[in-house]
């Protein structure tokens, strides 16, 4: 006979708790572990300050990963933070990736999974000019929480200085005492009001704490300690609290223009109080940092950028709308695994692909972008250095290079087509029969056969399908056909392939919207038995090439992250990208090519520092 598991995990699982927050820690957990109806989606979690809010809902998401009712999908400290900034957080946490808050309410919407939240401070959430909206914490209530609250599959605990913030009928309201609690005082009994399975209540609603309100912005001193008055701040030895509070002070005294004109405060500075800042258009400032800002800052919010990361990604961002800044910048991101080289935001291509150059050098970037126009620009800089009159009703979503003047171009109907990148190139007769034999022209097409992704290498070609299959063909035995395996369980997103001719082997990427990127030798005939990665995003994109640090691997993921393998050793390096990618190109010489639907950069991998 099978014993049923407990309604609520026992208690002893989670760290010893003390003090008021003691007495309604088992209410709490209860909440956190039962989902049906008759228990609220909300919990109010209040009290005075000291009472042991944050220390409770600390508690919690300690044990939470114990008992896997108790799974706590992401934790937001709301203290300081704006509309913006909270869907920041949200969206790193849940995988999805910075994302607008309108942008965030969407995706939670479609997310198939029942959700569960921690939202600490939200009672001192707000941010920048005292006089805008952002500045309290109603406007984050209103633009973020409060429509993620109505959706039916999100649960949260949040914590509130008054139930006045968040509509506490109906919810689980978790009250503690006003008073401060430390080692070797006793705590104030809690107040409670807490749910009860009967539908009884236990204890009295406590009134509002006094003093609740957030603090006035512009209190903490923006200097260090021992700083000359009017001194400039090195702001890479600034301790954390005067980088957090710095903007808040200059506020108050009617100098934040001036601070945000400082390069190094904008390195080292709080996310949330620039950007809040930088919404209040009466502070006169550089015409284009607030257009550098709000391409930057989203990534910028990445948890645990070192400082030269920060300075690279500022970096990218200002060589696209401002040179004066890139060129301050340049000095600092340079130190970083990557350097951006160039970044045109109006090269916005749905495919692109690198061939050799008239020297026979990989100098040569073929774009594609949504009205079917094609361009050749300079790798080494994004000139455009020539057009490629095509067929304008051809509107491809991949480009594999096969020769250096003719591409294989494939449509967002899954079907194939040579494009000549000259006026005087012939495709090659494989590509012809290639588009014939997958355009279903030789037999009766399936739906599970369409085509979603393409790559190529010297002589061969590898295609991949909505059923998760893919298909490597070698353009000198045709006559052979392809060999066919299937590596996903879901549609393929995006693949490549790598020859090595010293070992007479194949390899295959391919990249699925199960969150896989598998690896496929032709030697053997059989995948790796566990994918080299697996997320909770989509791959978007995966690139190689042989480089002096060996074969590199690179993925681009949906949540703006850029992943570089070093496949014989099995080290990755994590980039943060300004913006998605769909198209990924990797030279020789460590150079990357990201494109997407907000422009297309180059970046200079730091191959000797990358995987430190």
């Amino acid at each position: 006979m099978v014993t049923p598991a407990p309604a609520v995990p026992a208690i002893q699982a989670w760290p010893p708790l003390a003090g008021p927050a003691a007495a309604v820690a088992p209410a709490l957990l209860e909440w956190a572990a039962r989902d049906d109806a008759a228990m609220p989606r909300l919990c109010l979690v209040t009290g005075g300050p000291g009472s042991g809010k944050s220390h409770l809902l600390a508690w919690l998401l300690a044990g939470s990963d114990s008992d896997p009712r108790t799974t706590v999908h992401a934790t937001v400290p709301a203290r300081g933070q704006i509309a913006e900034t909270l869907a920041w957080e949200f969206g790193h946490q849940l995988g999805y990736g910075p994302l607008s808050a309108d942008e965030l309410l969407a995706r939670v919407a479609a997310d198939p999974r029942p959700l569960r939240f921690l939202l600490p401070d939200l009672h001192a959430a707000g941010r920048g000019p005292t006089d805008l909206p952002a500045a309290r914490p109603q406007d984050a209530v209103e633009r973020l929480v409060g429509p993620l609250l109505a959706l039916p599959h999100v649960r949260a605990a949040v914590e509130v200085g008054a139930l006045d913030l968040l509509p506490a009928e109906g919810a689980l309201v978790l009250a503690l005492g006003p008073h401060r609690f430390g080692p070797g005082t006793l705590p104030v009994p809690a107040q409670q009001q807490v749910y009860d399975p009967s539908g009884s209540t236990v204890g009295p609603a406590m009134p509002a704490p006094a003093g609740s309100a957030q603090p006035a912005a512009g209190t903490a001193p923006a200097d260090e300690p021992g700083a000359e008055p009017g001194a400039p701040i090195d702001w890479r030895k600034a301790s954390r609290r005067s980088r957090e509070e710095a903007l808040d002070t200059a506020l108050a005294e009617g100098r934040a223009g001036e601070l945000l004109k400082d390069p190094g405060f904008l390195l080292h500075g709080s996310l949330s109080a620039i950007t809040a800042t930088l919404a209040d258009h009466r502070i006169p400032l550089p015409s284009r940092l607030r257009g550098v800002w709000q391409q930057a800052a989203p990534a910028l919010s990445t948890p645990g950028l070192a400082d030269s990361a920060r300075a690279a990604i500022l970096h990218l961002a200002a060589l696209g709308a401002d040179a004066r800044l890139a060129e301050l910048l340049r000095p600092l991101a340079e130190t970083h695994r990557w350097t951006a080289r160039w970044y045109r935001p109006s090269s916005r291509p749905t495919a692109a692909v690198l061939t050799a150059g008239p020297a026979q050098s990989v100098d040569r970037l073929v774009t594609v972008d949504a009205t079917g126009r094609v361009r050749l620009h300079r790798v080494s800089d994004g000139e455009l250095i020539g057009r490629v009159t095509a067929d304008p009703r051809l509107r491809p979503v991949g480009l594999a290079a096969v020769t250096d003047t003719c591409a294989l171009a494939l449509d967002a109907d899954g079907m194939l087509h040579p494009l000549l990148l000259g006026e005087e190139s012939m495709a090659p007769g494989g590509v012809d029969y290639l588009a014939l034999y997958h355009n279903g022209m030789t037999a009766a097409p399936s739906p599970a056969d369409r085509l979603t992704a393409l790559g190529a290498h010297r002589d061969r070609v590898v295609l991949a399908d909505i059923a998760g299959t893919v298909h490597l063909w070698s353009l000198s035995a045709l006559d052979a056909g392809p060999r066919t395996i299937r590596l996903h369980r879901s549609g393929v997103t995006a693949t490549t392939c790598h020859v090595l001719p010293e070992v007479g082997v194949v390899l295959v990427v391919s990249a699925g919207l199960d969150g896989a990127v598998r690896l496929w030798d032709s030697a053997t005939g059989a995948e790796m038995p566990v994918p080299v990665e697996r997320r909770a995003a989509v791959p978007t994109a995966v690139t190689m090439a042989e480089t002096a640090a060996g074969l590199l691997l690179a993925v681009a993921w949906s949540d703006r992250q850029l992943h570089v393998w070093q496949l014989s050793e099995g080290r990755m390096a994590p980039l943060s990208m300004l913006h998605p990618v769909d198209t990924l190109m990797l030279c020789a010489d460590g150079t990357l090519v990201a494109g997407g639907r907000k422009g297309t950069c180059t970046l200079r991998l730091n191959l000797d520092q990358l995987w430190s």
